[in-house]
């Protein structure tokens, strides 16, 4: 059941980013909902689900978007790991905690995106563009992540409640 409401969840968030990408764009740049998503379940549970979240985000993307299978699911699956895996030990109720970890977590997968691109061949100069459209979608990624933190962690603590209670 959890399953089925994060696909869809990723799906409304992958949608409301296409439909709305010119409305929310800052200087061509927009934020990466999916992504941030995946960064606050990452917080909100542990590294697994978070790595999961990547994996399943980067994969609706790379069916939708991409060129090859891989490119996003490899990224976005690192970077959720990575930050479930450092924010074991971190009290994640403090907004200014969730926008670094997000910000932190937006930068390891700009760069493993771009690394990767570089290596595949899909990206001639990525250094060029690594550091205005990391930090951009970085900073951007951070401002939006209190409002999806919040929405992840009243899912998740609606299906403890529901399948503590009623099972």
């Amino acid at each position: 059941m959890r399953t089925i409401v994060y696909i869809l969840v990723l799906g409304v968030l992958i949608l409301v980013q296409t439909a709305l990408s010119n409305f929310i764009g800052i200087f061509g740049v927009k934020p990466d909902l999916p992504l941030v998503f995946a960064l606050c379940m990452a917080m909100v549970k542990n590294e697994k689900a978070g790595a999961l979240m990547g994996l399943m985000n980067g994969f609706l993307e790379d069916i939708l978007f991409g060129r090859f299978i891989g490119l996003n699911t490899i990224a976005k699956s690192i970077a959720g790991y990575v930050v479930g895996l450092g924010s074991q030990n971190l009290y994640k109720g403090r907004v200014i905690i969730t926008m670094a970890l997000v910000f932190t977590g937006s930068v390891i997968f700009n760069f493993l995106f771009m690394t990767i691109a570089f290596f595949t061949g899909e990206l001639i100069h990525p250094w060029r563009y690594l550091l205005s459209i990391t930090v951009a979608s970085s900073l951007i990624n951070m401002f939006v992540s209190p409002l999806i933190y919040i929405g992840a962690y009243r899912i998740e603590r609606f299906f403890d409640y529901y399948f503590d209670i009623k099972y």
